[in-house]
């Protein structure tokens, strides 16, 4: 065991300092109540709702009319815990000599565990009262169709999200803004903007901050929500695929033994149907889906949803991993939006508390001549209604 005494301090620190780095959610999240609350723990806030106090006319000598403020109460609850376990055999440490596979695999798996977590922040961007696309680039009202960045786009982007954050909520909210998109849609900022002071290449090393975007600060995320949507226009074909980031489903009259196989139904809904079945469930079998046997397979799924949306639409949600690769090989369906959500308002309007994250804790096996290490997370994330009203999902095209 000496070998695994002698790297155990090294790899705490190692730990440490990639989980810290790759947080890019820390550094935009509102940690307030970090030091207060514990597992289990919440925190009760009350959101008061005045929009039923009016501005009245004031008639002399007649009683004034009383409006209601209304309440609701929001909890922030301390119960996201998440993990990630391997083991180091004493042989694995003898013969690696001088390399430490501990340093080495320890920092990959915490760089693995604090995506997962920063890519549940990010997910909280959906929860925006308001959301900023192509509709908002040249009038007030979003249409739901992503942005498409480009030498026209990206000034009205960057110049109409504060104005848009201004008017609906009529009031001065636009100082301490951040806008966070992942490296290509911050290289077309940079390719864009001209003369705006971007550093790509140093945005790993400083929590993904790369720099000033008019009067907001650019951070670098690969860990937002990426958004897809697949549309039939009839039955399925045989043998025909759907690919999500490399993972491979294919549509099957008769469904076989492969995984990833998909039973076509009677009709779209029902191929549909059993496809969002298999990606909510990857590793169950059933009559109509084959699960999916692959680790790395599994590992990419295990960050998507994915829901039927209409009889011939199907939605898939990423809860981190940014925007998707898509790919199909279908006659009778195609994938018609890939859009990423990205955070653009003021520093803090998301509550994060992350309760423990402290370095790995290593433990002997009991039953063989190794150490397991276990990597762990327990944190609670919640968007207050107040919030929410402070940043906008903003909806870029990811095709």
């Amino acid at each position: 065991m000496a070998s695994l005494n002698d790297f155990r301090p090294e790899f705490d620190n190692a730990y440490q300092e990639i989980f810290q780095k790759t947080l890019v959610a820390k550094e935009i999240m509102n940690t307030r109540f970090e030091s207060k609350l514990r597992f289990g723990e919440s925190v009760e806030r009350v959101a008061f709702d005045i929009s039923g106090v009016l501005v009245r006319a004031v008639t002399r000598n007649n009683n004034s009319t009383i409006d209601n403020v209304t309440d609701t109460s929001e909890l922030l609850t301390i119960n996201l815990e998440r993990e990630a376990v391997f083991r180091i055999t004493d042989g694995e440490a003898t013969q690696a000599g001088p390399l430490n596979p501990g340093q080495e695999i320890g920092k990959q798996i915490g760089i693995k565990v604090a995506l997962d977590l920063d890519g549940r922040c990010f997910f909280q961007v959906r929860n925006a009262t308001f959301d900023f696309d192509a509709g908002d680039l040249t009038t007030g009202t979003s249409s739901g169709v992503p942005i498409t960045l480009n030498a026209t786009t990206v000034p009205q982007m960057t110049t109409r999200m504060a104005a848009k954050l201004r008017f609906r909520n009529n009031q001065e909210i636009l100082t301490n803004l951040v806008f966070v998109t992942d490296a290509y849609g911050a290289s077309d900022v940079t390719q864009f903007m001209i003369g705006k002071n971007i550093d790509m290449a140093g945005a790993a090393f400083k929590n993904g901050y790369t720099g000033d975007v008019n009067n907001a600060q650019l951070y670098t995320s690969e860990n937002l929500s990426g958004e897809a949507t697949l549309t039939s226009t009839g039955v399925f074909t045989d043998a025909q695929t759907i690919t999500i980031n490399g993972v491979v489903f294919t549509t099957m009259t008769t469904l076989g033994a492969t995984a990833g196989n998909v039973l076509i139904g009677a009709n779209a809904a029902a191929t549909i149907t059993n496809l969002t079945a298999l990606i909510n469930a990857p590793t169950v079998t059933t009559a109509e889906g084959v699960a999916l046997t692959n680790a790395a397979d599994l590992d990419t799924i295990s960050r998507v949803s994915a829901v039927a949306t209409s009889a011939t639409v199907l939605t898939i949600n990423g809860t981190g991993g940014g925007r998707f690769i898509l790919a199909e090989g279908q006659t009778n369906a195609s994938w018609t939006v890939n859009m990423l959500h990205c955070y653009f308002g003021k520093r803090g309007a998301i509550d994060l508390v992350v309760q423990d994250m402290k370095e790995a804790d290593m433990r002997p096996e009991s039953l063989q001549r190794a150490t397991i290490v276990f990597t762990h997370y327990l944190a609670g994330i919640r968007t207050f209604s107040d919030g929410a009203r402070k940043f906008l999902d903003v909806l870029v095209n990811a095709a």
